[in-house]
């Protein structure tokens, strides 16, 4: 087939197959718009209650997304080979290496168009172009960071999370050293969590093909190891997150009451449920957030509260001060699918009450 014949695909089609990439994960795993809760303390802390911020948002989202996209997509350009030979879905499997190459530059372009937005901002620009030199050479060879042990599994977590989080502050010029210390720590350890996981998926198949992973160099029990102390350290420091927001958002209050306590009580009360039910059951506990199917309180804990429950309640602050954030919270709720009651009703909140209901009655 003709290039010209293979790059003329109908607009949806190529939608959902390129940007789409595998049942849209570019939004799922977005490390900026999943960690979004840090861009609404940021409009509540700095009080940019104006339409311009409703505008910066939006091309930030588009930005992060077509970066994110770009970065997956150079990861299946150059693991095309070892998809096939791992048996595992590639985005280029039926795309001839042409074809393929022009799409991942025609993504890139398109994040440039939106990133440019933010160029003129203090350190902006910096951080964009290290983010785009790590995303490129983590799976592009002759680099190929990803099978360089613990230093590829240290870039990666520092393109995927470390400075997508710096960008956020530098896109909204918000410096405040320890805000940026604590949050982006955080982001560390949760980016930390995920790609130690995704080793831990894949051990047996790098194994077998020789890819040089930090899970296969460190061992399986090793890495296990990483993996659970890692959880322990983000729960941590999203407390502590919480907890500078407290001090921080000292304007927010109702009858006497800091409006940024009970994100801070709630979240105590999980982590310490969360604690108990694990000791229970021992060190053989599963706590593995990221188990297909999860809907538990350490599913919740290290998804739904930081990446849905969070952001909701910081945007029902933002909403209090101007309707103008009816907008994000239009486009939040479509983003997470809370209009689906089938979602809602089978999440973890809702099934405590559920419980809760019952044992009232």
């Amino acid at each position: 087939m003709r290039l010209k014949d293979q790059l003329i695909k109908p607009p949806l089609g190529f939608v959902n197959h390129y940007l789409g990439w595998r049942n849209w994960s570019v939004l799922t795993y977005n490390s900026a718009i999943e960690n979004v809760f840090p861009i609404f303390y940021i409009a509540l802390y700095d009080r940019l209650f104006s339409f311009r911020f409703i505008i910066d948002f939006f091309a930030f989202f588009l930005f992060s997304v077509l970066s994110t996209t770009y970065g997956y997509l150079i990861n299946d350009f150059s693991d095309r080979d070892l998809d096939r030979s791992h048996g595992k879905a590639n985005t280029f499997a039926d795309d001839s290496p042409l074809k393929a190459a022009l799409i991942v530059a025609f993504f890139l372009a398109l994040s440039v168009v939106f990133g440019s937005n933010f160029v003129g901002k203090q350190h902006f620009l910096p951080l964009w172009l290290g983010w785009f030199f790590i995303a490129t050479f983590y799976s592009l060879r002759p680099i190929r960071l990803k099978e360089r042990g613990k230093i590829g599994l240290a870039f990666v977590v520092v393109a995927q999370r470390v400075v997508p989080t710096l960008i956020v502050f530098a896109a909204f010029t918000h410096w405040d050293p320890i805000t940026v210390f604590v949050f982006t720590l955080y982001m560390l350890f949760r980016g930390l969590s995920s790609d130690v996981n995704h080793q831990l998926e894949d051990y047996h198949k790098d194994l077998v093909t020789g890819t040089r992973t930090c899970a296969v160099q460190s061992g399986f029990e090793a890495t296990s190891k990483l993996f659970r102390l890692s959880l322990e350290m983000e729960k941590v420091l999203l407390f502590f997150c919480l907890f500078l927001m407290y001090l921080k958002l000292t304007t927010y209050r109702a009858f006497g009451v800091s409006l940024a306590l009970p994100p801070l009580v709630v979240y105590a009360v999980l982590v310490v449920t969360a604690w108990i039910r694990a000791r229970g059951k021992g060190t053989d506990a599963d706590i593995n957030p990221f188990a297909p199917g999860r809907k538990d309180l350490f599913q919740f804990l290290h998804h739904g509260f930081p990446s849905v429950a969070l952001p909701l309640y910081l945007l029902f602050l933002l909403i209090l001060e101007s309707w103008v954030f009816f907008a994000i919270l239009i486009f939040f709720i479509a983003y997470r699918r809370l209009y689906s009651a089938e979602l809602v009703l089978n999440s973890f909140p809702a099934r405590m009450l559920r419980r809760v209901f019952a044992i009232l009655h």
